[in-house]
């Protein structure tokens, strides 16, 4: 999986967000708040990592299980998904 779009990604107060820029600022007329779960999907997403990747990098970043951590990114990419956000 890898993000469609392009995005720069800021830190604004206690806050991560990913801005659309260019075309994607066109379509897209949000920014996109990110916690520190979504952020560490995000930045793997931004590489093209798969699912499997995803869930390491979760677990290892957090104190979760594996199928915690494998849902949290499903919800997040079925999010990212509906806004046609996500390539496959």
């Amino acid at each position: 999986m890898k993000l469609q779009g392009e995005f720069v990604v800021r830190q604004v107060m206690d806050n991560i967000v990913a801005i659309p820029v260019g075309q994607t600022a066109l379509g897209l007329n949000a920014m996109i708040l990110l916690n520190d779960v979504s952020k560490i999907i995000w930045d793997c997403l931004e590489q093209g990592t798969n699912l499997e990747s995803m869930v390491k990098a979760v677990t290892d970043a957090f104190n979760v299980s594996t199928d915690e951590a494998q849902t949290d990114i499903l919800e997040f990419c079925d999010k990212l998904r509906k806004l046609q956000l996500l390539d496959e």
